[in-house]
């Protein structure tokens, strides 16, 4: 297996991977299937060869192909460079065809909503995804701690989709879903298809005024404690500091951790305005750090607590399946 992290012999294989992509998803090659998919990570969306492997990649999605290409298929989408898409209907609608047929794992979850993340940034198609698409961030799959839906998908314009849809449980397994250690939310411009940056996005001004109109009152109390439940995670993993968090990310930074720290806490704040409770930040960061102390004791410091395999999400409120 190529390790994601020297990237010089793994740019030198891209070619020859894309070639071969075709092959390996037909003949079901899930060792090869992973080395491509470790290159594509390695490589990014900008430096992976996709106008090689796009109509390839479109064949696999045809309703006529076998599931096991169709999951090939699904499993490479969020390394293609959907930000560069302009109006492409035609494939978006196979794209959540294909989702809908291949059976449902993990893995199909992460790459599945990383993707829709990533299609619904980008605004020439976000009017093309399928409304029953959205329901599947209500499977909320522990996503990896590289994920570019999740930051991309954190913008302004998809907070406001996801409000207008006008389902609470959804649009908490989407909070729950972009709220992270791993990345901020985001605050800068989007590219669109012609490379050209958006206007500014205030994601977080959106995602507090959410909170403020569709998660008051006492039926909405439940949403709000699974909410502030998530946010206590982020912020002790956060507060745990820099090296604690770089041995899943490396490529985190002392600043990154600052304006996620200040991020999250503002959310805590308002969500606790809004429930009525008068915690500050100060008091509920000692009981954190009491709680890790408390978890310390007989197992050592939050052994095996961060990375992608966190069972929390799928423990906070009614999760439903997607098949």
């Amino acid at each position: 297996m190529i390790e994601a992290t020297n990237p010089d012999p793994i740019y030198s294989m891209r070619k020859v991977l894309t070639v071969l992509f075709p092959y390996i998803a037909q003949q079901k090659q899930h060792k090869m299937l992973d080395v491509f998919l470790c290159v594509v990570r390695a490589s990014g969306q900008s430096g992976f060869m996709w106008h090689w492997i796009r109509l390839p990649f479109i064949t696999l999605l045809n309703e006529g192909s076998p599931v096991s290409l169709k999951q090939a298929a699904i499993l490479a989408s969020p390394y293609l460079p959907w930000w560069s898409f302009p109006n492409d209907e035609h494939l978006i609608q196979l794209w959540a065809a294909a989702a809908s047929r291949v059976p449902y794992t993990d893995k199909v979850g992460q790459s599945v909503i990383d993707t829709l993340l990533q299609i619904a940034s980008n605004g020439s198609l976000r009017p093309h995804i399928p409304v029953d698409m959205w329901s599947w961030l209500n499977n909320r799959p522990n996503l990896p701690p590289t994920c570019i839906g999740r930051l991309q998908g954190s913008i302004q314009v998809v907070v406001q989709a996801v409000r207008a849809l006008g389902n609470m449980e959804t649009l908490k397994s989407y909070l729950l879903l972009v709220w992270s250690e791993w990345d901020p939310i985001h605050l800068g411009g989007v590219r669109n298809y012609s490379g050209q940056h958006c206007s500014y996005q205030k994601s977080l001004p959106e995602m507090c005024t959410s909170i403020r109109e569709d998660f008051k009152g006492n039926r909405m109390e439940k949403h709000r404690e699974d909410l502030l439940q998530w946010l206590d995670h982020i912020l002790g993993q956060l507060e745990l500091g820099l090296s604690h968090l770089q041995k899943q990310k490396p490529n985190l930074n002392g600043e990154s951790i600052k304006q996620m720290m200040k991020q999250y806490e503002e959310l805590e704040s308002v969500l606790l305005e809004v429930g009525g409770k008068q915690l500050t930040a100060d008091t509920r960061r000692i009981r954190r750090r009491e709680e890790r102390e408390k978890r310390g004791k007989g197992r050592g410091e939050e052994k095996g607590n961060v990375g992608p395999n966190q069972p929390m999400l799928k423990g906070m409120g009614h999760v439903s399946a997607t098949t």
